[in-house]
């Protein structure tokens, strides 16, 4: 049976394992939750009987601790060829991203350089009218909705809510004020996973010499 695993007891699982001395394993539990960290919860759970979640909640014992020391250990090469996948698929997803961000800017560009007010402009129009449409169901899912008449809307506008707070605003917020603090922190992160996919490479074409 696959180990459920949820982004918020990521944030706990991996600061647990680099505190007992489990650096490999830490580093597969830390960001969002994937195939890789599926794959390797799985692993554990089919290979020591212990659910990782387990870890975020204080629950192992000292045997326990002991049977995710030596699991690392034993399965070490495989650890590091599924780290080295799994940095190889971040690095790809944030090329992909600064590709994708390019194309924007570069659609702007040519907006503002058009003779057409309207289309100069749109972006604005855009995004004033996504905020004010936003902060107007803000003000009503909070003040104006009757719950008890139907409270099965509350499921419904939780995840509205959810979505422009955690998306709308947000993009918005990002593309008009910057993030410039974020967009160091993962250019920084992407040249450390190029270099060490490099070394990985030129590691592995030594290693396969005569």
């Amino acid at each position: 049976m696959p180990v459920p695993l949820v982004a918020a007891v990521l944030a706990s699982i991996a600061p647990a394992l680099a505190q007992r001395g489990l650096d490999l394993l830490s580093g597969f539990f830390r960001g969002a939750v994937d195939k890789g960290t599926q794959q390797v919860a799985q692993l554990i759970q089919e290979k020591t009987g212990i659910d990782i979640n387990d870890v975020a909640d204080n629950k192992l014992t000292e045997d326990q601790w002991v049977k995710l020391k030596e699991f690392e250990f034993q399965h070490q090469a495989q650890l590091l060829q599924a780290r080295q996948q799994q940095d190889a698929n971040a690095l790809e997803e944030q090329r992909l991203l600064n590709a994708d961000r390019e194309r924007a800017t570069r659609l702007q560009e040519k907006a503002l350089d058009s003779n057409d007010p309207f289309v100069r402009r749109f972006i604005y129009y855009y995004a004033i009218g996504l905020t004010v449409l936003a902060f107007v169901f803000i003000f009503y899912a909070s003040f104006i909705h009757n719950y008890d008449a139907n409270p099965k809307s509350e499921r419904v506008i939780d995840t509205v809510l959810g979505f422009l707070l955690g998306v709308t605003l947000s993009a918005i917020i990002q593309y008009f004020f910057g993030s410039s603090l974020g967009s160091k922190s993962k250019e920084k992160q992407l040249n450390q996973l190029t270099d060490s996919l490099k070394l990985a490479d030129a590691s592995g074409s030594v290693g396969s010499q005569p």
